[in-house]
């Protein structure tokens, strides 16, 4: 791509800013396959985020195109943006960001069986003695109107995944200094929901004595040298109890206990730390590592459209073409085929405890679909350390989920990784078995 090196006088610019201004949006948009549960889904919300938008910036209007040669004439990208993305439209950055398609806001929903489980919690839920665990949950959003941290903090930990999604396969596509392609991981995702289940398995997984939450695994398959490494997280009910966390090492033959330090690790040398898993995976936890929670003002920002394909189809046999990352020219782009206003709930996650990887984190929680599009990570000297934006596959009828394309930028070292997926959503063949790690080992070889 050529397009930050364009000169365009200010006159020529300004007529084609002008026309395109008038152009109506012809990007995909997420339309609801059922109307009706839409609108009660926006009855339970009490909103509809495409009503609550356009007030920031209103100059910045569907059918415009921002990019490093025009971003300086709308002051406003900068209200629209959190900074680790905005200083991105500058051409001359670190991993600059490819040219945003600015469309009409989406109606977005989840599935019928979410929207009853999330009345019926709203009933029954609320927060332990000891502060952060919740009790009374029945899936669903933890708290429809979440009015402090604490409650929205428990989004994160129970946000939309379906009751089970299967990547085949996650690619980690690892960009060095320069921006340009270094080396690719490939991995085999599993995720397994035992509570708060919303789609085919409503009842969950009994019995469940452990009080398992969810669980994570997965085995990796390229390159040849980490081929067969597998792993199991289990995620707990309780605040107080840690992740039984696995990782089974396939060149020694050895199971290894992963602790709340262990996680803090980056995976092979990428940007994805185990912690940051799904936007955010850290245990939440009154004695481990202990945080603050604080919620801050709703607030308008742009956030790329989301999707719908499933499996065997990729984005381009889908039609999201412009769903790519482009490694053609000088600098590796993540093109986003459009992006959209949104309303966000951010969530201030501040540490407590100096020895974790991280003093903060800003979380943006999207209310339409309980969803984690953005965040940014600060490391213990207070620098902006990493960011995350991603989109989203969202079946059009509320159920089943599947992630798409997340870019995580390493401002301070310079470093990127593009986590690109595959995989199925809802996969009915999913169960316990995918919690196993001798399992997950045998199937490795």
């Amino acid at each position: 791509m050529t397009w930050e090196n364009k000169k365009i006088p200010f006159a020529v610019l300004s007529i084609i800013v002008g026309v395109v201004f008038c152009i109506t949006s012809s990007a995909y948009c997420w339309q609801t396959k059922d109307p009706k549960l839409a609108e009660d889904y926006a009855k339970m919300l009490g909103f509809k985020v495409k009503d609550k938008v356009g007030k920031v910036a209103p100059e910045i209007k569907p059918g415009m195109t921002i990019d490093g040669t025009n971003y300086k004439l709308y002051p406003g990208m900068a209200e629209l943006l959190p900074k680790s993305l905005y200083s991105r439209l500058d051409p001359k950055s670190y991993a600059p960001l490819a040219p945003i398609k600015i469309k009409e806001t989406d109606q977005y929903h989840l599935g019928r069986g979410w929207m009853d489980k999330s009345m019926q919690t709203e009933k029954t839920i609320k927060i332990a003695a000891d502060g952060l665990t919740l009790e009374g949950y029945m899936g669903g959003y933890p708290f429809l109107h979440p009015k402090n941290g604490v409650e929205l903090i428990q989004w994160a930990d129970n946000d939309y995944i379906g009751d089970t999604f299967a990547m085949r396969p996650m690619r980690l596509r690892l960009y060095g200094r320069d921006n340009k392609p270094e080396r690719e991981l490939r991995q085999h995702l599993n995720v397994v929901r035992y509570t708060g289940c919303t789609d085919w398995r409503p009842e969950g997984i009994q019995p469940n004595p452990e009080q398992i939450n969810y669980v994570i695994s997965g085995t990796f398959i390229f390159p040849k040298d980490i081929s067969g490494t597998s792993y199991v997280r289990k995620r707990f009910i309780p605040a107080n109890r840690p992740d039984e966390f696995l990782l089974f090492i396939a060149t020694m033959r050895r199971i290894r206990r992963m602790s709340g330090r262990d996680t803090q690790d980056p995976l092979f040398g990428s940007d994805l730390v185990w912690d940051d898993f799904n936007c955010d995976w850290q245990k939440y936890s009154t004695t481990d590592f202990p945080n603050d929670y604080k919620m801050l003002p709703p607030r308008e920002m742009l956030i790329p459209t989301y999707i719908d394909y499933d499996w065997p189809n990729d984005r381009a046999s889908s039609g999201f073409k412009d769903y790519n990352v482009d490694e053609s020219g000088e600098q590796t782009y993540l093109n986003f085929g459009s992006w959209q206003r949104r309303w966000v709930y951010p969530c201030e996650v501040i540490s407590k405890d100096p020895g974790y990887l991280y003093s903060r984190k800003i979380l943006m929680e999207e209310p339409e679909t309980c969803m984690i599009p953005q965040t940014d990570r600060y490391d213990q000297a207070g620098r902006l350390w990493r960011s995350w934006v991603r989109d989203c596959n969202l079946s059009q009828n509320g159920v089943g989920y599947m992630e798409d394309l997340i870019d995580i930028v390493d401002h301070i070292n310079h470093h990127r990784t593009i986590l690109d997926f595959k995989g199925h959503k809802n996969p009915l063949w999913m169960g316990t078995d995918y919690a196993d790690l001798r399992f997950l080992s045998k199937k490795a070889k």
